[in-house]
């Protein structure tokens, strides 16, 4: 039997995705938010654009975790008025974005702990218990293990406490609790709820529950990359193609390009010198053999991997005499990556073209930037090394 309106709204969209699916409250329960916050009014859509607005930049009663999801709505536009692209909804750089959802997370657990509808999985009191004895234990054996000086099982020892630990952070997630159970599976059931359309009221429920309409796009609160970005450089939304530069040395310092050919140099003047004395050596008689075969393939590949280093040397020497190229307009994408040894920090910015490069810059910076603000960069025209880079007024 469905379930009506009334029996879905003892509480909010987003209290219902904690209570159905706590590890996406992020997600669908901040996409709920703002479908019942479309639903009530306080948004406004237009279907045929794909746009959303609000009527009053500063609508009042909403609740702390609606609040900042109309925030996060209308944060890219002067004002907090005007149509803004779904697409366009942007949390910022990943470290912000993992912030606000953590925000978000919190703000819905406290309105739904209010509502004694949730409880953390064990009481503070037992939490509190077996943290203690657990600590107790495994410093009491790291301590005896060090003092038979046996220093690489004290190590062991404290690894293996750490895993063990790990289950004993789960004793503080949230569980439904009183109300909460009988609401989690009434919201749980309108995952495989037919007939759920356009206009319906039970959208954001269903939403929050995992439910995902075909109508409906992705959640623009979720996680995830896109070969895109939205800006507003000339005041108009439009769409700009974000793409990596081309290689896998752009980004280079022209001198650290220069300075790479010295090794490069040794070590393929060294294989060209094997080179030839395996080929002095050979005799080929009949049949083509396999050292005959091996030896050619060593040649093709030494000649490639020459001309790829001095195609790097001439970009190199170019980027060095040549001036650097401006690219300036507001960041509309911001990324990070974790390598093997470094993170990388990466920016694009709208300079009125149809794509824009993503281009490395310094882990300083890169915090300092924000969705929308403007950025110069002073660029190498065939490396694409970021010489120079200044935040400026738009």
């Amino acid at each position: 039997m469905a379930d009506s309106l009334t029996d879905l709204t003892v509480a909010p969209p987003a209290v219902a995705a904690l209570l159905v699916q706590p590890r996406r409250v992020a997600a669908a329960g901040a996409y709920a938010t703002m479908l019942d916050l479309i639903a009530r009014g306080v948004l406004v859509t237009d279907v045929a654009a794909g746009t959303v607005q609000a009527p009053q930049p500063q609508p009042a009663g909403l609740a702390p975790y609606e609040k900042q999801v109309f925030d996060a709505v209308v944060a890219r536009v002067p004002g907090g008025s005007g149509p803004v692209p779904l697409g366009a909804i942007d949390l910022g750089s990943p470290e912000q974005a993992a912030q606000w959802r953590e925000r978000f997370t919190d703000l819905v657990a406290e309105a739904a702990t209010a509502r004694g509808l949730v409880r953390p999985r064990a009481p503070l009191s037992v939490r509190v218990a077996l943290w203690s004895v657990f600590t107790v234990l495994w410093v009491g054996a790291a301590v005896v293990v060090w003092q038979a000086d046996r220093a690489p099982l004290a190590i062991a020892v404290v690894l293996v406490a750490r895993l063990v630990s790990l289950p004993f952070r789960l004793l503080k997630r949230l569980v439904p609790d009183g109300r909460g159970v009988a609401l989690a599976a009434r919201y749980a059931r309108l995952r495989a709820e037919p007939g759920i359309g356009p206009g319906d009221p039970r959208v954001a429920y269903a939403v929050a529950a995992g439910a995902r309409p075909p109508w409906l796009g992705t959640s623009p609160f979720a996680d995830g990359r896109q070969s895109f970005a939205w800006s507003r450089r000339d005041g108009t939304w439009r769409r700009v193609a974000v793409v990596d530069g081309r290689g896998f040395t752009f980004g280079w310092s022209p001198w650290a390009a220069l300075l790479s050919m010295i090794p490069a140099a040794v070590f393929f003047g060294i294989w060209l010198l094997l080179l030839g004395m395996f080929s002095a050596d050979l005799r080929v008689q009949g049949a083509v053999s396999w050292p005959a075969l091996l030896l050619a393939a060593g040649w093709v590949l030494w000649i490639l991997a020459v001309a790829g280093i001095a195609l790097l040397g001439y970009r190199g020497l170019h980027d060095v005499l040549r001036p650097t190229r401006i690219v300036s307009g507001p960041v509309i994408w911001l990324e990070s990556g974790v390598g093997d040894e470094t993170t990388t920090y990466r920016v694009a910015v709208d300079d009125g073209g149809d794509v824009a490069v993503r281009y490395e810059i310094a882990a300083s910076l890169y915090h300092r930037l924000r969705k929308d603000g403007w950025l110069r960069l002073e660029v190498t025209p065939k490396l694409g090394h970021v010489r120079r880079a200044e935040i400026v007024d738009g």
